[in-house]
């Protein structure tokens, strides 16, 4: 094949300032898998940097003419940056985030809703900068939408992580993906090899495990406490690194899956320093951190709060959020995902991922024989909305917006839910009174993302040791209250067993709820999470054998249906008398 000819090309990349501008990341190529090595960059793609050189004409590739694509133009109506303060929104008064980059926008002139167009063609623009139904249509590069990009690129490194790249930011860079799964799919794809363990938090996210397994990878799980993984202590970090069996159980660990922003499902938010314990252990025994935080901006802690008084720090909403791995990353063994499911829509299916060039290379050699990039449709609409009718000022306030009523939604349930956690008995004993408390469950308020963690105390419930006796298990108990609590309150969180990092951990995991206070209307988070509250209570005052029946009487309660328990009432539930007989199966 002839060599291609020498033309430089102007990317306009935008970037911030590293933390250490002079340091070098580590040379980690050896964590490659057999596909990766064996894997080369597209020849076809490699030519696109040249179509975007002014007044070249391609003759080369076999690209439709963009002025037969059927869309003429892509409307859409978006929100205003602001709405979300808007109290006919959700509740929240402007004066709620007036310490914040809130105050210094102009927000009486911005209207509620804004009209954005794409056009056919933008010739006056730039090849690297048009947002044009002509570029985000027709086949792009495997990194993305260039225009996207750069705004991404700028993002990522000059705000979100304030400037604090630990090695010097031109050894760094993103791609886009489609969505977060497809994102840890690829770097499943180049460093994953059958027979590996990856390291993850004793209670995770499903689908990372479900997305690692098809490749022969399975999990090693860590100890959590109320501060996320555990780095010291049986079950640590260190314990499970420093002890591992070869013999037992393979290789030892070289990959690590974590979500540390509001992690997924207990809302933990990692510190600096467990995370710099957790990194110095990750760099001695050579294990590369998958960082995912998809609820990154949903940080509800006393310090991200505490916005800095200095003039000069543009957005103080960012800058007083806890950072990423990558900000103490000397070695650059970090692969950071980041997401728009939950800042714009999980609908868009896009996402970035932030690393040392060597892996981003890696992953868009992976990308280009698969995906090759993301949908043009949503890479056109996400980057005229972000790059022109937001801008990096819009984008950021809308952030701090997303963080404000999410935050109200947490702290609306969790103030139901303490409420509730406990059933308060006075009795007559000896002319005193006698107040018997029986906790049923108890949680730590979230310090991030969408969800509380509830651990079910099962073992208070009055007719637990008889449930027991007669065959049954706890989890068989937890699994009634919650077909209970579904049916006859409508209130459905998820089992805690979904989200164990290992079938050793499964009992733990059956102990507790997720519940997620972000997926409905505020007044429907209150209301729901008061019926759950309600019925927990009464499933307290049922009987061994009444907790049995749960489920499994002939009596069905369909979908929308009105149908009665056998002895009356909705499900069966009439004063106390009324027994639940329903199969939940059925509903």
């Amino acid at each position: 094949m002839p060599q291609h000819p020498r033309i430089t090309c102007n990317t306009g990349h935008a970037t911030g300032s590293s933390a250490d501008s002079g340091r070098k990341p580590a040379d980690l190529t050896h964590h490659f898998n057999a596909s990766t090595r064996a894997r080369k960059p597209s020849v076809m793609k490699g030519l696109y940097k040249y179509f975007m050189v002014p007044g070249m004409s391609n003759i080369a590739g076999g690209l439709p003419y963009p002025g037969f694509f059927p869309y003429d133009t892509l409307r859409a109506d978006v929100a205003s940056p602001e709405r979300l303060l808007d109290i006919a929104f959700h509740g929240l008064t402007p004066a709620k985030a007036s310490s914040s980059f809130f105050s210094r926008r102009r927000r009486e002139k911005d209207p509620k809703t804004s009209h954005i167009s794409i056009p056919k063609f933008e010739p006056s623009q730039p090849a690297e900068k048009r947002i044009d139904v002509a570029t985000t249509l027709q086949y792009g590069r495997a990194t993305g939408l260039p225009a996207l990009a750069d705004f991404v690129r700028e993002f990522t490194f000059a705000h979100m992580m304030q400037g604090q790249l630990a090695y010097a930011e031109d050894q760094a860079d993103i791609v886009l993906t489609c969505g977060s799964t497809d994102g840890f799919s690829k770097i499943v794809q180049c460093f994953g090899t059958a027979g590996d363990s990856m390291l993850v938090e004793e209670f995770t996210y499903p689908n990372a495990l479900q997305t690692a397994a098809p490749f022969g990878i399975s999990t090693a799980p860590v100890r959590m406490d109320e501060g996320g993984m555990m780095v010291d202590g049986p079950g640590g970090l260190r314990d499970v690194l420093e002890n591992w069996n070869v013999e037992k159980s393979g290789r030892r660990p070289h990959l690590m899956y974590t979500v540390t922003i509001g992690q997924n499902p207990t809302g933990i938010t990692l510190k600096r320093q467990r995370r710099k314990e957790i990194y110095e252990l990750c760099d001695r025994f050579d294990v590369l951190i998958l960082e995912d935080d998809p609820y990154w901006h949903l940080q509800f802690t006393p310090e991200s709060h505490n916005l800095p008084s200095d003039t000069e720090t543009k957005y103080p909403f960012l800058a007083a959020l806890e950072l990423s791995f990558l900000s103490i990353d000397t070695s650059g063994r970090v692969i950071r995902l980041d997401t728009f499911s939950k800042t714009i829509a999980p609908g868009c299916r896009m996402g970035w991922i932030t690393a040392q060039k060597p892996i981003i290379a890696a992953i868009v050699a992976a990308t280009e024989s698969s995906t090759q990039q993301p949908s043009g449709f949503v890479q056109g609409m996400v980057a005229e909305l972000l790059c022109r009718a937001w801008g990096m000022d819009g984008w950021v306030a809308w952030l701090e917006s997303l963080r404000d009523v999410y935050e109200e939604r947490m702290v609306s349930m969790t103030a139901i839910l303490e409420e509730g956690k406990e059933i308060i008995t006075v009795t007559s004993r000896d002319d005193l009174e006698v107040v018997e408390r029986t906790q049923l469950y108890s949680f730590n308020k979230p310090e991030g993302g969408m969800f509380v963690w509830i651990r079910m105390d099962v073992s208070s419930h009055p007719a637990y040791k008889a449930f027991i006796s007669r065959g049954n298990s706890k989890a068989d108990m937890l699994t009634k209250l919650w077909e209970w609590n579904a049916v006859t309150q409508l209130a459905l969180p998820c089992p805690g067993g979904m989200f164990t990092g290992g079938e050793k951990c499964r009992d733990k995991a059956d102990d507790y709820f997720r519940f997620c206070f972000a997926a409905i209307e505020l007044e429907e988070v209150k209301a729901a999470t008061s019926r759950w509250v309600q019925g927990t209570e009464k499933f307290w005052h049922l009987k061994a054998w009444e907790i049995e029946k749960i489920g499994e009487a002939e009596s069905v309660i369909g979908t929308g249906a009105n149908k009665r328990g056998q002895d009356g009432g909705w499900g069966g539930w009439i004063g106390g008398k009324g027994r639940f007989e329903v199969k939940f199966e059925d509903f």
